[in-house]
C-alpha cells in the first residue's frame, strides 16, 4: 500500500510538472510551422516576402516606494529584412533585450510619475527606435507587440 501511494504521488508530481511546462509556453525552439530553427533561439516564420523573428517575452517588476507593486510583460516580434540578418540578431539578442527592457522600464516609470498610461502604439514606436538603434536602420523593418500586460499596481 505504501509503494502504491508513493507511485501515485510521483506520477502526480511528474504530470503537474509537465502541465506547468506546457502552460508556460512549451518548447521555445519550435517555430510556427512546428520545425526547430537552425539557431535554436526565437521563432522564425516567413511567408512570401516577410520574415519574422519572435523574441522571448520580457518581464520586469514595477516598484513603488521601494516595494514590488506589480509587473509588466511584453512580447515582441521583429519583421526583419532578410534571413541572412537572423543570425546577426541572434548573436546580439541579449543586448537587444536589455535595451528593450530598459526602455520599457523607463516607460512604466514615467507612467508612475506622470499618470499617463502606456499604450501599445507607444511601446511599438519605442521598441522600433530601440531595435534600429541597436541593430541598424536597415535590419528591422517593423516591430509587432504581441503582448503587453501589466499586473498589479
Amino acid at each position: 500500500m505504501k509503494k502504491i501511494l508513493i507511485l501515485v504521488v510521483v506520477l502526480l508530481l511528474a504530470g503537474g510538472g509537465g502541465a506547468f511546462f506546457l502552460l508556460q509556453g512549451g518548447d521555445d525552439q519550435e517555430t510556427a510551422a512546428g520545425e526547430a530553427p537552425e539557431g535554436g533561439q526565437g521563432e522564425l516564420s516567413s511567408d512570401e516576402k516577410h520574415i519574422y523573428l519572435k523574441l522571448e517575452p520580457i518581464t520586469a517588476t514595477i516598484f513603488r516606494n521601494q516595494k514590488a507593486a506589480g509587473a509588466f510583460t511584453a512580447a515582441v516580434t521583429l519583421e526583419i529584412a532578410s534571413e541572412s540578418v537572423r543570425t546577426d540578431i541572434i548573436e546580439v539578442r541579449r543586448r537587444l533585450r536589455d535595451a528593450m527592457f530598459r526602455e520599457l522600464h523607463a516607460m512604466f516609470e514615467r507612467e508612475e510619475h506622470t499618470g499617463r498610461k502606456v499604450d501599445v502604439d507607444a511601446v511599438k514606436r519605442r521598441m522600433l527606435v530601440v531595435t534600429r538603434r541597436e541593430l541598424g536602420e536597415d535590419v528591422v523593418l517593423d516591430v509587432f507587440v504581441n503582448t503587453l500586460m501589466r499586473r498589479g499596481a
